[in-house]
């Protein structure tokens, strides 16, 4: 049982870590931001590369090849190493995001490995994921990008629907090709709970947009904690699929 539970959080967890990470740099890189705003939202980096890590945790319960804990290892402590390094720095002064390139380099040969290993749904996973959690860290940041209030909410609803359909599709297309009889019914749940996880998760994102109120991190936390176990159920859908059709 924890050995599943393992093999089905580990990777949604590594993918939205490594997502989180693209859009944060993407952000501090062409986002205009006062200083104080760049030192904080590079420190919540630290926040990503704790998530990265209990993933990989969650990997060796899940038993994945020793190439990846490799290349997830190295990934962790040379990112820890710039965020622990540009702690010691005083007062709004952050790193250069030059500083970033080889972790964020060898995170996105994992994630290639990842949706490797997943399947297209990764993607999903990555985006929808990412977003919830990019958009956590800038709010506890205190950023001043108004534009992503709307943006990363609407983009992570956007992939999380695209896992819907696409876990979907490939249910009924497993049905047409097999000739084994799928238990179909051992889906309904799952997906109820994924679709259900999924609404919640984008009313809750989604009500400071619509109420046009400032957007506030316990909001987010728990729009996060859904969007990210309707992804472990989204895992757990990719599992079931690939014993029925092996």
């Amino acid at each position: 049982m924890t050995e599943h539970l393992a093999a089905r959080l580990f990777a949604p967890l590594a993918l939205t870590a490594m997502a989180a990470l693209v859009l944060l740099l993407w952000i501090l890189r062409n986002g205009d931001l006062c200083p104080g705003q760049r030192r904080r939202i590079s420190d919540g980096l630290m926040s990503v590369w704790a998530v990265f890590g209990l993933a990989l945790m969650l990997s060796v319960e899940a038993k994945v090849p020793p190439f990846l804990l490799w290349l997830g290892g190295t990934s962790l402590v040379i990112g820890l190493a710039g965020v622990l390094y540009q702690a010691r720095l005083q007062g709004k002064r952050s790193l250069s995001l030059a500083w970033h390139v080889p972790a964020l380099v060898l995170v996105l040969m994992y994630g290639a490995a990842l949706v490797f290993r997943v399947g297209p749904a990764a993607i999903f996973m990555a985006g929808a994921g990412g977003c919830v959690f990019a958009h956590l860290i800038m709010v506890r940041a205190k950023h001043r990008l108004q534009a992503f209030n709307g943006l990363l909410p609407l983009a992570g609803i956007g992939f999380s629907l695209g896992l819907v359909i696409y876990l979907l599709i490939q249910t009924l297309l497993m049905q047409q090709a097999t000739t084994v009889a799928v238990p179909v019914q051992s889906l309904v749940m799952p997906f109820g709970q994924l679709c259900g996880a999924i609404l919640l998760g984008a009313m809750i994102w989604l009500v400071p947009l619509l109420r046009k109120q400032q957007t506030k991190p316990p909001v987010i936390a728990v729009a996060a904690l859904l969007i990210l176990g309707a992804l472990t159920v989204g895992q757990g859908i990719i599992w079931q699929l690939s014993v029925n059709i092996n």
